[in-house]
């Protein structure tokens, strides 16, 4: 199944979901789907997790490149050395 196939499935999948809540009076079950949604995006945010250090640095390398954005090399160049040095 190609990924076109698989976004409509899912964009089906979510309206027949939104459908289906609609119509659920269970607390039970409302709870539970809560909790899951919790879950997930709990998940998510501790999956792309920075520490304070990482950010530190981020942002000076921010900086640096704002202050002078021609220092850099293009991934072109970069791409090239590497395949270059490493045979990729």
């Amino acid at each position: 199944m190609n990924v076109k196939m698989r976004i409509m499935d899912l964009q089906a999948d979510l309206k027949w979901i939104l459908e289906e809540l609609k119509d659920v009076k269970d607390p039970t079950l409302i709870e539970a789907f809560k909790n899951m949604l919790q879950y997930r995006r709990e998940a998510i945010k501790s999956a792309y997790h920075i520490s304070d250090d990482h950010k530190k640095i981020l942002d000076q390398r921010l900086a640096d490149h704002k202050a002078n954005p021609k220092s850099g090399r293009s991934w072109k160049e970069v791409k090239s050395d590497l395949q270059a040095k490493h045979g990729l």
